[in-house]
């Protein structure tokens, strides 16, 4: 069998790529890679060493639509922290850009600390349980 794959990037439908990219760059201190109209319309890639998304508005694409993680298709995107503690700096991090956030979670799967982007897609930083 062979080795289990890598997340390269994630593509993100949105309403505005622009408006996107700038929340994520800000967030992550990523920086915009690509901007770009294609045959598919404005495409925006902001990345860094080990984080790359990309942001498209498709030709049908609605402005006023919004992300409903209980529509087929992404329920939410996690990132994996490396420390519990790293979850305190990102929750003051959230409240520092005015970001609303559920406050840090926990539960048996480990602790989790959620929000969501002015698309309203659902974002979760993420500590994994301790597997004994």
């Amino acid at each position: 069998m062979p080795e289990t794959p890598v997340i390269g990037h994630i593509t993100l439908t949105v309403s505005d790529v622009k408006r996107s990219a700038e929340f994520y760059n800000k967030l992550f201190g990523t920086q915009t890679m690509k901007d770009i109209v294609d045959d598919f319309g404005p495409f925006v890639v902001s990345g860094s060493p080990t984080l790359v998304i990309g942001f498209r508005t498709h030709e049908a694409t609605k402005s006023a639509d919004s992300f409903d993680a209980e529509r087929i298709g992404l329920d939410h995107c996690a990132f994996h922290v490396g420390a519990r503690s790293d979850l305190d700096a990102w929750e003051s991090r959230l409240d520092e850009e005015g970001i609303s956030h559920s406050g840090i979670v926990e539960d048996a799967s480990g602790v989790h600390l959620n929000f969501k982007d002015p698309d309203n897609i659902a974002l979760e930083l993420f500590y994994p349980a301790q597997q004994g």
